[in-house]
Formats: structure tokens, sequence, C-alpha cells
């Protein structure tokens, strides 16, 4: 077919593969059921049946996801599957902007990545009740109007969470701002000291902040497990460190 996917029980255990690579499509390309929203209370989920009037599911009940027929045969399969999202960016920006008055400079570097998604993983273990969530969990539906996208609880393994869908994808746009430097130059108090030809005294701050509506710990998310293309996963992994430098230069 010309497909190549990447591995399963990535996003948790119990899942299939998410990425996917085919002619035609962006590179590694999540792949998954759409959803439109969750069933809401019990004429919604009476509602949710095929062409046929039959249920999709014989245990569907309110908090449950719904998921899109795309070909309306009455089943929800493979066949239903169709590209979620991507993980790389439509572009990328680096910005430098440096200035400089009356000896005292600052220095900046933004960096940013915009049109990317990144598929944000709430538990390890999909099919096992007693692994721990994030706290996105308290989001979930627990009763009608509560939540649209983050299904009910189950103590056993469910098509909610197993099932690789868009109630994992997130929006992943972000500006950083990269590095801060804050400094000042003696130059002015220097004059006539002609044995040091310049010092200067400096703070700096490494990723000092992060503009971003995605609500994970980093929105670059490089992990692509053992496969280099298939990245855009966010299992918890450490976001990057702030970091805090100061420094004096002299230079004689």
């Amino acid at each position: 077919e010309g497909i190549i996917t990447g591995p399963a029980h990535v996003l948790s255990q119990g899942t299939a593969y998410i990425s996917r690579v085919e002619v035609g499509f962006p590179i590694g390309y999540f792949y998954g059921f759409e959803t439109d929203g969750l069933l809401q209370n019990q004429d919604e989920v009476d509602a949710y049946v095929g062409p046929e009037g039959k249920p999709y599911f014989e245990d569907q009940r309110p908090g449950d996801v719904r998921f899109v027929d795309q070909n309306n045969d009455g089943v929800i399969d493979d066949d239903d599957k169709v590209m979620l999202g991507k993980p790389n960016p439509d572009f990328e920006l680096g910005l430098q902007l440096n200035a400089e008055y009356k000896g005292i400079f600052v220095l900046t570097t933004l960096t940013g990545k915009f049109g990317m998604q990144v598929m944000q993983s709430y538990r390890s273990f999909a099919d096992n009740f007693t692994q721990n969530y994030t706290t996105q969990i308290f989001g979930r539906w627990h009763g009608e109007g509560t939540s649209d996208r983050i299904p009910r609880l189950s103590s056993s393994s469910h098509r909610n969470t197993n099932y690789i869908s868009d109630i994992y994808l997130h929006d992943a746009d972000y500006l950083r701002v990269t590095n801060l430097t804050v400094g000042y130059k003696f130059n002015e108090v220097l004059k006539g000291w002609t044995w040091l030809q310049g010092a200067s005294i400096y703070a700096s701050v490494n990723n000092l902040y992060t503009f971003t509506q995605y609500d994970g710990m980093d929105p670059e998310v490089g992990f692509g497990h053992d496969a280099a293309w298939a990245s855009g996963v966010d299992l918890g992994l450490y976001p990057l460190p702030r970091t805090v430098i100061f420094g004096l230069n002299v230079k004689f």
C-alpha cells in the first residue's frame, strides 16, 4: 500500500499505532478516529446508531466518546480512521533583538513553531485503571454538560481511551523567549585605565517563558520511539529547564 506505520503501545499500553507515513500526506502524521464530542445523556446514547438503527456499541452509555462513522456503514472500525494532525510545523521562527543605551545592553532570542499538533497521553496504561492519570482527568465527564472532550472514567479497558482519536490531540503552536540577557558595560567608567580594555557584567536567563495554548509541560515534543519520523507524542517527558547565569567579562 506504500504506507509505513509507527510503533504501537506508544501513547499508552493497549493502543494502536499513532503515526503514519503515506505518499501525499505530511510525514509522520497522526492517524486515528475523528470524534464528535461525548454522549451527554441517554437520549444521545439512543440516537447514536448506524444507518439501519443499530447502536454502534452495545454497551455505550453517557460519557462515552461519539466516534465518527466516516463511511456510514454502521460500524466503527479501521476503515473510519483518518488523518488527525501532524507533528511538524508549517513554519518556524527565529528572531534575535539587540539594544544598547549608555552602557546598558539587552539581548534576546525568540524561537517559535506554528501549525503543528501534539498527541498527549493522559495515563501510561489505557487498559489498566490502577495507573495514575494527569490532573487533566479532573475535567472528565461526570454528568451531563461537564465535559465534551475527556470521557467518563472506566474501571476496565475501554475504547474511550484505547482507540487512538482526536481526544488526545492538542494544538502546540508556541513562541519561546529562548534567551534574555541584560548587562552593563563599564566603558565610560574605565576610560583612562590603559591596562584594562573593557569590562561588563550581565545576567542571562535561558528558556525564560513560552507563549502557548498547549497545557502540557512543553509543546516542543521530540519523542519518536524507535522511529525518528514518528514524533510529537507527549508522554510527560522532562521539559527544558530554565537556567539563570550571572557573569563578568574582563578584557585586558
